[in-house]
């Protein structure tokens, strides 16, 4: 939808009035566009799901997400608050510049930056795309059973970590940033007490998703879930 602009402009204005709530995906690039997301609030944006998938450059550069590239994902952020619009960041791990400090550098900073929730993946090569065939011809690809490609399994031999590592840092990941402490000092971030709250309460519906085994934590999946997590998407408040 915020790929193409035009066309988004004129979505957003046929929208506003009509008194709905919802929440969407965009690129960081998008975000920064001057004028479109102020469109998308004002006909009820509310949450937006925000690919960042490294804070790494050479990562970026490597798997051609250009649209990332020398974009301050920081100010990106702070447009996206200021205009009371929570925050999915999603991360992806495992890309050739990844070490094993990049699950702790990576949950670090978003809690930093106080984003309310986070959907973490691992880099996964689906078959016939450019990475697939650049893996299979290096002879990276370790598995063929399409069941494992799903974010959560490692199907290729990474460059700088072990599978079993790689693996293992995704899941502590999630472990780290949705533990109460971290849900805390993200919520600290924002400057009202109401942002703080609207912080807590989306932050914690999450974290209770992971215990009824949601992996992708998307709370749709839930049908037990849906009006509450609607309700505190639908509770605009300024950080």
């Amino acid at each position: 939808m915020f790929g193409q602009p035009k066309f988004a402009r004129t979505l957003f204005e046929g929208m506003r009035g009509m008194g709905r709530v919802w929440q969407a995906a965009g690129t960081v690039q998008s975000v920064l566009r001057p004028g479109l997301l102020e469109k998308a609030v004002a006909c009820g944006l509310r949450s937006l799901f925000v690919g960042f998938e490294t804070l790494n450059p050479a990562n970026l550069k490597a798997q051609h997400k250009y649209q990332n590239l020398n974009r301050d994902y920081t100010l990106a952020i702070r447009r996206l608050h200021d205009l009371g619009v929570m925050i999915n960041g999603s991360f992806v791990f495992g890309m050739d510049d990844d070490d094993e400090s990049v699950f702790d550098r990576t949950v670090a900073w978003a809690i930093e930056q106080g984003i309310e929730t986070a959907t973490f993946h691992i880099l996964t090569p689906y078959p016939d795309t450019a990475l697939f065939k650049r893996m299979a011809a290096a002879g990276r690809i370790s598995h063929t059973d399409w069941n494992r490609y799903d974010t959560r399994h490692v199907v290729f031999e990474p460059r700088k970590l072990s599978p079993e590592t790689l693996e293992r840092g995704y899941w502590q990941a999630y472990r780290d940033f949705y533990r109460w402490s971290s849900i805390w000092r993200g919520a600290a971030t924002k400057d009202t007490a109401a942002g703080q709250l609207r912080h807590l309460a989306y932050a914690g519906g999450w974290k209770n998703l992971s215990r009824c085994g949601i992996g992708s934590f998307a709370y749709g999946g839930c049908r037990l879930c849906y009006p509450a997590g609607n309700g505190v998407i639908g509770w605009r408040s300024r950080s």
